[in-house]
């Protein structure tokens, strides 16, 4: 099911029709199960955060704005379920006990802050892209998005491959220094 048409029984739910709600469930479970055993300890843990992420959805979800997002916004909401029943599991692990299960919990809250990382990163990419002239941010996109050949990049743009390799190398360089931009401030 894609996002419009997740959208449109989200539509439905926040109208009233409650039994479009099982359909919401039916439509995304799977996704947030994957995303949630990605991070989560154990198989127990990935069911009781998928519940609780469905319950908080269910109550919040006039708050959704309809913008095809819906999955991503319920994952956040798995996300941040899913962290704070990490934290608490790791207060009750005693350091000089069960060594495996302080891994365990150790390993899924790395997991989370490193998906925060990558995230944080990308939204810093995206930021560094849009600040690109609009040709620029359009070689990117055919060479990297698009995956076009410089070959075929320079026929597109009735350039020679040279001049299409170097403007990529000083696009590309525009990008990192505005990464290290964004990182270091």
């Amino acid at each position: 099911m894609n996002e419009a048409e997740l959208d449109q029984l989200v539509q439905r739910v926040q109208a009233g029709d409650t039994e479009a709600f099982g359909e919401v469930v039916f439509a995304i479970r799977k996704e947030l199960r994957i995303f949630l055993s990605a991070h989560a300890s154990s198989i127990d843990m990935i069911e009781e955060v998928l519940q609780s992420a469905l319950v908080v959805c269910y109550e919040n979800i006039g708050k959704y704005e309809l913008r095809g997002t819906f999955l991503s916004w319920t994952k956040g909401i798995a996300r941040n379920l899913l962290l704070k029943e990490v934290k608490a599991r790791s207060r009750y692990v005693a350091p000089d006990e069960d060594v495996l299960d302080r891994i365990v919990v150790e390993a899924a809250m790395n997991s989370i802050k490193a998906q925060d990382r990558e995230e944080a990163y990308v939204e810093h990419l995206r930021a560094c892209l849009d600040k690109l002239p609009e040709a620029s941010r359009k070689l990117i996109q055919q060479r990297y998005f698009s995956k076009t050949s410089i070959r075929d990049l320079a026929r597109i743009n009735n350039r020679t491959e040279t001049w299409t390799a170097v403007a990529l190398f000083r696009i590309r360089d525009l990008l990192k220094d505005c990464m290290m931009r964004e990182v270091t401030s």
